[in-house]
């Protein structure tokens, strides 16, 4: 007879089959079983067997106990597992547990790539950090602190010993030299234009170095023109221009020790314009900020604690740089007001409005007034601070009343991140763990919040912040690769390179349309793209600063990889360059953003031209290096440090034209019986007539 299935229980839509259901063995029944022995019985299965004969591998009848559990007198071993029901994985699901194998996968080759992992499965951990120090490359502690580069197929590491790779990483990671004093110290007394920092180049200072500095910053590449064209330095040697300033220039006062007695900021037509300027030209990058309670509060004119009038008056700075062309100066006071209600004991503070007002002095303020150091310093702060109001953990218990809080919590948390990335990708320095594990907070919500914004934001919303976030957590994972070593492998690189245009190709289609829209978002979706290439830029041009400083000719020397690496790189800052110059607008949050990528992309046609100057791109390169300084020209009124950089990007240009024509000279009044010939790629061979040629 066939077993009974149960019927299924009352308001139960769906019942899962277990097999026969286990029930007590009768006497009756045990009787049958001891004489089917004697007798062929009807073979009795079950879907569902006991896990003693799986274990056995044997059939199984379905009883409780079961037959072969009695005879084998096991029956305390005759139990059943639970039925789970088949979850089939979702095409999401799949494909985040592949892109986590390949992580994993490529976290071993790091750490072991010379070992098969099947080898490392019977190891111990013991064994397994043994054979770590063992794959360990040795360090040259007499040319520099950092490892040397992973081993490769790069005839980079082929040709040269390691102690030539660790000089020339050398030449790419700028260590403080002793007894310096800090660039910025002064910035207090002096005025403004004196952007002359050392982050940044703006300085053109070749012989000190005033902080550290990596693979990715602008003085990395300027010292390997240094090393390609040593002539270079007495160009560089004559001081840059001084910026003439009106008079009227308001001095960024150092703090009195006395804090004054906070009093209210009334409404006025002009904070409000500053207001309107801040939420149209800098909300739309950090909506950190409750747009409505902010205004209401502004209004009412009723709050004078020091919280909010840090934050008010720090919007205030920000709107009138938006609002304002370069040569107004009245962001100074608005900071000045500010830094009065942010005493040193403030950074004890557990307020969120704090948090705000740091995060936009450190992330953009001080950055726009040239003190990228002091920027660094108070934004890390800031996070700090962040952490201790747990802004990097998402709440449990917060109800529907709280959803709002929750929310502006998200933004500021995910504000500070993207700020922090967006200023540090170009120092060359560690992350320091602003995103790992411990970080759970979620992303902001399209839902909460999104009526609060104004209605200049309504196509942008929170899109482009949701975006960057994903572009900035790329971006970390290659900040800290470029710190540990600028060469990375020629997989890595790649591997990073195929996240970033995977990011850039899934974007929303209204991040990537060209279709006219709001400022607000055209701002937004413009600079993400600029800032897109500069990092892929940034990511393949240590290839090309360390072929050119080796002196190696690419096209024999160096293997496709770093050729295609190489080819990337100019592309991108080509395409930066292009793309700029088509949409760039006249304020200046697109302006500052323009100059800055402009800066950046212009040391690759430099270095290019430095280096193979006798190529036949090299009228392509100038004619590059010539539009950047048509840009930069136009960009002065819209951005404090355009006439600076184009004063440096000028000197080098200049340079550059000086040595051409004088290496021109010399491959004319070359000696008799020495034939010079400049190969496709620009490297200078001098043939003397024996057969052995020399590189010039």
């Amino acid at each position: 007879m066939a077993p009974t299935v149960p019927a299924p229980t009352q308001g139960g839509m769906f019942h899962t089959f277990q097999g026969v259901t286990p029930r007590k063995q009768s006497t009756d029944s045990q009787d049958s079983v001891k004489s089917s022995g004697s007798a062929t019985a009807k073979r009795i299965t079950t879907p569902h067997a006991c896990a003693e004969c799986k274990r056995r591998k044997i059939r199984c009848d379905g009883q409780q106990p079961c037959g072969q559990c009695l005879s084998s007198r096991a029956p305390k071993r005759c139990f059943y597992d639970k039925h789970r029901q088949r979850v089939i994985p979702s095409r999401k699901t799949l494909e985040a547990l592949s892109q986590s194998l390949e992580e994993c996968r490529s976290i071993l080759k790091r750490l072991y790539p010379h070992q098969e992992i099947q080898s490392l499965l019977p190891l111990s951990r013991q064994e397994l950090l043994g054979q770590l120090d063992r794959d360990r490359p040795m360090i040259d502690t007499s040319v520099g602190g950092l490892p040397s580069p992973p081993l490769n197929h790069s005839p980079i590491s082929d040709l040269d010993s390691p102690t030539m790779m660790s000089k020339s990483e050398n030449l790419l990671e700028q260590m403080p030299s002793r007894d310096t004093e800090w660039d910025e110290e002064r910035r207090g007394r002096d005025p403004i234009p004196a952007e002359a920092d050392d982050i940044n180049a703006l300085s053109l200072t070749v012989d000190r170095q005033t902080s550290y500095l990596g693979a990715s910053s602008i003085k990395a590449a300027l010292m390997v023109m240094l090393k390609v064209q040593p002539g270079l330095r007495s160009s560089l040697a004559t001081p840059l221009n001084s910026v003439e300033m009106s008079h009227n220039y308001p001095v960024i006062r150092q703090k009195s020790a006395a804090p004054k007695d906070p009093q209210r900021i009334p409404w006025s037509w002009k904070g409000q314009t500053l207001i309107d300027a801040y939420f149209k030209r800098v909300h739309v990058f950090i909506p950190m900020l409750d747009e409505t309670t902010f205004r209401a509060d502004y209004l009412e004119g009723q709050r004078f604690d020091a919280p909010w009038l840090a934050l008010l008056n720090m919007v205030f700075a920000m709107g009138s740089i938006a609002a304002m062309k370069s040569d107004d100066y009245n962001h100074i006071n608005y900071y000045n007001r500010a830094m009065e209600h942010l005493p040193m004991d403030a950074f004890g503070s557990s307020h969120i409005e704090i948090v705000q007002a740091l995060a936009i002095i450190g992330g953009y303020y001080l950055h726009y007034i040239n003190r990228p150091n002091m920027a660094n310093a108070v934004l890390g702060a800031a996070i700090r601070m962040a952490s201790a109001l747990g802004l990097h953990r998402e709440s449990l218990t917060q109800t529907g009343s709280d959803m709002a809080a929750a929310e502006t919590r998200r933004r500021t948390w995910w504000s500070l991140f993207c700020l922090d990335t967006w200023a540090t990708t170009t120092m060359g320095r560690p992350s320091f763990g602003r995103w790992g594990p411990a970080i759970n907070i979620r992303p902001p919500d399209f839902g909460v919040n999104a009526g609060r914004d104004s209605s200049q934001h309504h196509n942008a919303g929170i899109l482009p912040l949701i975006e960057n976030i994903k572009f900035c957590k790329i971006a970390t994972q290659i900040q800290d690769m470029l710190a540990i070593s600028p060469l990375l492998r020629t997989e890595d690189r790649c591997s990073l390179d195929g996240q970033l245009v995977n990011w850039y190709t899934s974007l929303p289609w209204l991040l990537r349309t060209t279709d006219p829209c709001a400022e607000p978002l055209y701002m937004a979706r413009c600079i993400m793209k600029w800032r897109y290439q500069n990092l892929r830029m940034l990511l393949h041009r240590p290839v090309l600063l360390s072929l050119a400083s080796s002196g190696l000719n690419p096209h024999t020397q160096a293997c496709d990889a770093d050729l295609a690496a190489i080819e990337t790189c100019r592309e991108l800052a080509a395409q930066t360059v292009d793309d700029i110059a088509r949409e760039w607008t006249r304020n200046q949050m697109s302006g500052w953003n323009a100059v800055w990528f402009l800066y950046q992309a212009a040391m690759v046609p430099l270095v290019s031209v430095f280096w193979q100057w006798g190529s036949p791109r090299v009228p392509e390169w100038l004619k590059q290096i010539e539009t950047i300084l048509d840009l930069l020209e136009a960009m002065e009124e819209w951005s404090l440090a355009a006439r600076r950089s184009r004063e440096v990007v000028w000197r080098m240009y200049e340079a550059s034209r000086a040595i051409q024509a004088q290496q021109t000279v010399h491959r004319s009044v070359s000696p008799p019986g020495m034939h010079i010939t400049v190969t496709g790629d620009g490297m200078i061979m001098a043939d003397g007539g024996g057969g052995g040629g020399i590189c010039i």
